[in-house]
């Protein structure tokens, strides 16, 4: 096998615990449905004004707008890259927010170890085929385990699936 075709690999089977993690922790419509990290309840949260249940280009504009004035602090109508850092910051706050109470499962204000280390833990449960507590790369095949099946358990399907997809 050439080095460039291990290096894909692993890149593969990076993403797929990473993928599998975000899976695991925020479910397939939150974590990766709708605009890439952002799921249409974080986007509603952000861009939709009057409530309605939809975002309208009108209102993404006006947020845009709104977001660009409050950082553009020189008022040039445009935003430096000092600037643009204020604004970016401010945005992945309140994505750290959510992240933070997806992982206080009991909702405390605090994270245990524990609930940590949950979310990885999981998915090592999931895809550790020879049960040796340590994942390799044949376990994290997206091929393999990234089907409509492996979404259905871990979103808590039942383990009659992971029979009928081990045979696969």
């Amino acid at each position: 096998m050439q080095k460039s075709t291990k290096i894909i690999i692993v890149a593969v089977a990076g993403l797929a615990v990473i993928g599998g993690a975000a899976f695991a922790q925020k479910g397939w419509r939150h974590g990766f449905g709708g605009h890439g990290p952002m799921g249409f309840a974080q986007m509603s949260e952000r861009y939709d004004a009057n409530k309605d249940g939809k975002i309208s280009q009108e209102e993404i504009d006006a947020n845009r707008t709104s977001w660009l004035g409050e950082f553009d602090a020189d008022k040039s109508g445009s935003l430096a890259l000092s600037e643009f850092q204020n604004l970016w910051l401010k945005a992945r706050n309140q994505q750290m927010v959510r992240e933070f109470q997806q992982f206080d499962r009991d909702g405390n204000g605090q994270v245990t170890l524990d609930e940590y280390k949950l979310p990885l833990s999981k998915i090592v449960a999931e895809m550790d085929r020879d049960k040796d507590n340590a994942l390799s790369g044949d376990e994290l095949s997206p091929r393999r385990h990234w089907g409509k099946k492996h979404h259905e358990r871990m979103r808590g399907g039942d383990d009659d699936d992971k029979d009928e997809q081990d045979t696969q």
